[in-house]
């Protein structure tokens, strides 16, 4: 079983990687890191025919990271080549991605399916306020036990800030890549030896942004509320499902409550339309809040840890006394 690899990759990865961040890390449930792979040369861990992380070589420079023959879950993942750029995502890319035998096609933010709860994500950037940001080559997403691996547990594959200067390394070194988020496709297989990447929903045609947000938001009404989550498998927070919708409408946000409340235009609350972004909760970093307004004194929203994506009134108490202001990210 992977799950049993996992601490043999641990303690191969502790001695083989740089103490200053790890082109490649294993973390658990919890966030903690378990492995952290560095540059150098070809890397492999096996126990009983399997393995969870293995390459045939990784390196890095100020321009970013490569690696190179990259397998994750015993092969159920395999790259010929990944190149992440130190900053952005221009000039990022995966190369001969597989997922089991078959291509799939390694577009920035593709969301892949691997089991009942589990996902692979492809390019993803994403920002952690205060923190800092960057682009991980791909993250697998243990959300179950399919693939052999501890629920909970995360693959990543190709760290941006492996390749920042070390100044900046060590101010960054504690990103919390559990709170990345996806503003993702789906993948389903066609009829041919290629997986397809359609939607995980249907994007509606015509009307407003703000309608269509609406529209994609409304059909994630019971999935459940997670911390840092942001995408229907794994579950929604606030940002998260706010950050969600509007990627499929090609607008991009921060995963951060108080950075959103800054992207897009402010709208007076006589003013608002179905897509503006509701801000509630207001401290000295920003709101703590959000939904997304749907009309008729109505807002849809991940509440809290409990809690599902659902529909609720501004005229509610918690929310009239805690409002702070609403914007529209897609412009005028």
């Amino acid at each position: 079983m992977i799950r049993r690899v996992l601490i043999a990759v641990a303690l191969a990865l502790a001695t083989a990687a740089p103490a200053s961040g790890g082109i490649a890390e294993i973390r658990d449930a919890q966030g903690h890191l378990v492995a952290n792979a560095g540059a150098g040369g070809s890397f492999a861990s096996f126990r009983d025919g399997g393995w969870a992380l293995r390459f045939d070589s990784a390196s890095r420079s100020s321009r970013g990271v490569s690696l190179v023959g990259v397998s994750l879950a015993g092969g159920i993942v395999y790259a010929e080549r990944i190149f992440v750029p130190a900053h952005g995502l221009r000039g990022a890319r995966v190369e001969g991605l597989t997922v089991n035998g078959q291509a799939v096609a390694a577009r920035p933010n593709a969301l892949v399916p691997l089991g009942p709860g589990s996902y692979l994500v492809v390019l993803q950037e994403a920002v952690v306020p205060g923190e800092g940001s960057g682009v991980v080559g791909l993250r697998l997403v243990a959300g179950d036990s399919s693939l052999g691996i501890d629920p909970g547990s995360q693959l990543l594959v190709g760290l941006a800030r492996a390749a920042v200067p070390l100044a900046h390394r060590q101010r960054t070194a504690r990103l919390s890549w559990l709170a990345l988020g996806v503003a993702g496709h789906g993948v389903d297989t066609g009829s041919n030896d290629r997986l397809q990447e359609p939607l995980l929903l249907g994007v509606p045609a015509g009307g407003s942004s703000g309608a269509q947000a609406v529209s994609i938001a409304l059909q994630f009404l019971g999935v459940p509320y997670r911390w840092g989550g942001a995408d229907p498998i794994g579950g929604f927070d606030c940002s998260g499902l706010a950050l969600y919708v509007y990627a499929q409408l090609g607008i991009r946000l921060t995963h951060y409550t108080g950075a959103q409340f800054q992207e897009g235009r402010p709208v007076l609350p006589w003013e608002l339309q179905p897509g503006d972004l509701l801000f509630f909760h207001p401290t000295a970093r920003g709101p703590q809040h959000e939904g997304i307004y749907i009309g008729g004194g109505r807002f849809v929203q991940a509440p809290h840890t409990g809690d599902v994506v659902k529909i609720s009134s501004l005229a509610e108490p918690a929310y009239s006394a805690g409002f702070v202001g609403a914007v529209r990210p897609w412009g005028a």
